[in-house]
């Protein structure tokens, strides 16, 4: 079962049949009324208006071998557009995706400066530089590295260096749209949720690995952002004690070993020379030795923070995604290895799906949150 919603006047009933339609597409009458505990009556009762209104539409009839053919219910992803914004220290990315987050336009900007006024600008001209046909957007959505307890406010953001900054307010005011801010772990693991990997599972884990390392959590088919927007903070955990420091001064960290930076660092060591993070893992795809050792060393600590994140969370699956997943790929059986090892239960074996993506599926994250925020609202 999906989340419950309230929304714009509609019953609550009428928004859980929505968000069914919207996440697991088009479904008979018979199928929603099941998913959703309601009687043949009531389900009619619910979709009459909504169908009136077209909000749904009766999608192509499907042929039964017996009987009249099925009218499934829909909705059309084209009805609404939202912008998906992901800060970084240099550069923001937008794309523009429908109601179901297929992305339908995408592009970057450069970032002048981390003053509040400086983002929000280059946030209001990404988006406004986006295809006006797609056009008037339903509302933005913003992520970055960071935590926000309101979706609104970010909190603390060490690479912005920002405190208790109105994200949301600043971009509203110059865009005149709806707006919502959130950790970019956090949308991603709600696009995931809803329109990726975690469709239809009540509890399940995103692990991200980048230029940081960070966790999404799904329980009970809701996303879970903790009580200040700062659960999954997991780059920091310790997984083997090595001279290798993040730059906290941790020693052995997810974050020194893991990091597409740490992977780039022990490759310099091991072979005297800067070796740049595509070029270890294509090195070690290749029977290079050395690179080979450096890729197996990180797949292990990856595996050790799986095991620890299976162990306590006990997830139906765990999506490895970012700039840096690849990791999981070539270093397969070293993290496969470690993650058996360190698994408290014998019967307990949690699948892992390896995920590596565009950088741009930040930025859908972002329009993902976008999207529940008007789903929710």
């Amino acid at each position: 079962m999906t989340e419950t919603v309230v929304a714009e006047g509609a019953p609550e009933s009428a928004q859980r049949v929505l968000l069914e339609i919207l996440i697991h597409g088009p479904l008979s009458r018979v199928e929603l009324a099941e998913r959703l505990g309601l009687s043949g009556p009531s389900l009619t009762r619910l979709t009459k208006p909504l169908l009136a209104s077209g909000r749904l539409f009766e999608g192509r009839p499907l042929v039964r071998a017996a009987g009249r053919p099925i009218l499934p219910l829909d909705l059309d992803p084209a009805a609404e557009h939202f912008a998906g914004v992901k800060i970084t220290a240099d550069a923001v990315y937008a794309v523009v995706t429908d109601l179901r987050g297929e992305i339908r336009a995408e592009l970057e900007a450069p970032l002048a400066g981390h003053a509040p006024d400086t983002v929000a600008d280059a946030v209001a001209g990404v988006v406004r530089a986006l295809p006006a046909a797609y056009a008037p957007l339903s509302g933005v959505g913003i992520s970055l590295g960071g935590n926000t307890a309101d979706g609104r406010t970010v909190g603390e953001s060490h690479f912005l260096e920002w405190a208790d900054v109105p994200l949301a307010d600043l971009v509203e005011a110059r865009l005149g749209l709806p707006v919502t801010v959130a950790n970019d772990v956090n949308a991603l693991t709600q696009a995931q949720h809803w329109f990726g990997a975690g469709r239809g599972l009540d509890t399940f884990v995103v692990v991200t690995i980048g230029a940081g390392i960070g966790m999404g959590l799904v329980a009970g088919g809701a996303l879970v952002a903790g009580a200040h927007g700062a659960l999954g903070s997991i780059g920091h955990q310790l997984l083997v004690w090595t001279d290798a420091a993040c730059w906290r001064g941790h020693h052995g960290c997810a974050s020194a070993l893991l990091t597409t930076e740490a992977v780039e660092s022990a490759a310099q060591r091991a072979t005297g020379g800067p070796v740049g993070y595509d070029a270890v893992l294509r090195g070690a795809s290749r029977g290079d030795p050395t690179l080979r050792a450096v890729v197996d060393e990180a797949a292990s600590a990856l595996g050790l923070l799986l095991a620890s994140v299976m162990n306590t969370v006990d997830p139906a699956t765990i999506v490895v995604a970012g700039e840096g997943a690849r990791l999981g790929e070539v270093g397969e059986h070293a993290m496969l290895t470690a993650l058996s090892g360190a698994a408290v239960w014998d019967s307990v074996r949690t699948p892992v799906q390896v995920q590596p993506f565009a950088f741009t599926e930040w930025a859908r994250g972002a329009a993902a949150t976008a999207i529940r925020s008007r789903m929710l609202r």
